[in-house]
């Protein structure tokens, strides 16, 4: 409760917006990117499915449960040029103490890139990084409730700058006595930086809901997200761009659709699963003038479950490009 109080202090001013309301800019934004193939396929933020998944409990510390003891998670994501982002998690289960510690890894590596000074002459090249280490605790808090903790250090490498920091997940999920429906809630980035690169700036802060409902005689899972709560307006408004583009800004219906996020999952026997979301924060931003795309904000995914090895892919579209995201799990402990 201590660290807690200490990193609500420190994130107390925390908005990611401007004085005037509208979404301002973070930093270590690489922390919002989606940390396993099955948070792709989903939408990109998935923080209440029923499914047992350490990839999701990466973002979600209070999703960790007994059944992921033992289990480590690999995830690759490639993007354009040699940008690559690595996940890389595991889970256990102290028994003597009730609770499941979690631990990961969450890596951006933007390849190589020419060093050069202001009149162009090339002076080597430098390799930017970010990178964050986390730690997490999870357990059960009364009947039917989980609550979870992660900690993390957070650096960032761009040449002859750098930046590092502190930040906090807390996350509590209710699920039914049924276990047919679970709603989370998750305060996102509490934290602070602990050095700038010049003028210290904002975490991206975020108060995520979620809501996800099995059917029970069908093989069917469907889940709502409701993102970045602690704004109303979450699209970034340049009037020049808007002028010049003859773009218009969200109007109020559109800024309340731009916070969901929703998704379903299909059940193929106990193997396959089949997986679908739409974000529409996503298709509003890229479907800019003259560039729209009818899949812009449509996220798809296949899940494979073999004795010890679970294999998940996702892909989504970004305009005219569609990105690739794969995850492995690998179980230390034989299954009952």
């Amino acid at each position: 409760m201590l660290a807690l109080f200490i990193f609500m202090k420190g994130g107390q001013a925390q908005t990611t917006s401007n004085p005037s309301g509208q979404p301002g800019n973070a930093v270590y934004n690489f922390l919002t990117l989606p940390y396993s193939a099955k948070a792709s396929s989903m939408g990109g933020i998935n923080i209440s499915s029923l499914q047992n998944d350490a990839g999701l409990a990466m973002y979600n510390p209070s999703l960790l449960e007994n059944g992921m003891d033992g289990i480590l998670h690999l995830s690759i994501k490639p993007y354009l040029a040699d940008i690559k982002q690595y996940d890389f998690s595991g889970v256990n289960y102290v028994a003597q103490k009730n609770l499941l510690v979690g631990w990961g890894l969450h890596y951006l590596d933007y390849g190589s890139i020419p060093m050069t000074d202001v009149a162009g002459n090339q002076m080597g090249s430098f390799g930017p990084k970010d990178y964050a280490v986390q730690f997490s605790v999870a357990g059960n808090y009364h009947q039917n409730f989980h609550i979870g903790a992660t900690l993390k250090f957070i650096q960032s490498q761009y040449g002859l700058y750098n930046s590092n920091g502190v930040a906090m997940d807390v996350g509590v999920r209710y699920r039914s006595t049924n276990e047919l429906s679970q709603v989370s809630l998750l305060v996102n980035n509490i934290g602070t930086q602990l050095k700038s690169y010049q003028n210290k700036e904002e975490l991206p802060f975020y108060l995520i809901l979620g809501w996800s409902k099995k059917l029970e005689n069908a093989p069917f899972q469907f889940s709502i997200t409701a993102e970045k709560l602690s704004l109303w307006n979450v699209t970034y408004n340049d009037t020049l761009f808007n002028f010049n583009e003859g773009y218009k800004n969200a109007a109020s219906l559109q800024n309340i659709f731009n916070h969901f996020i929703i998704a379903g999952e299909a059940y193929m026997g106990k193997q396959v699963s089949l997986n679908v979301g739409y974000n529409f924060m996503r298709r509003f931003d890229l479907n800019i003038q003259n560039q729209q795309n009818w899949f812009n904000g449509v996220s798809t995914g296949i899940g494979y479950k073999l004795n010890r090895m679970d294999f998940q892919y996702a892909n989504a579209f970004f305009q005219k490009n569609m990105y690739h995201h794969f995850s492995v799990y690998y179980h230390l402990k034989k299954s009952n």
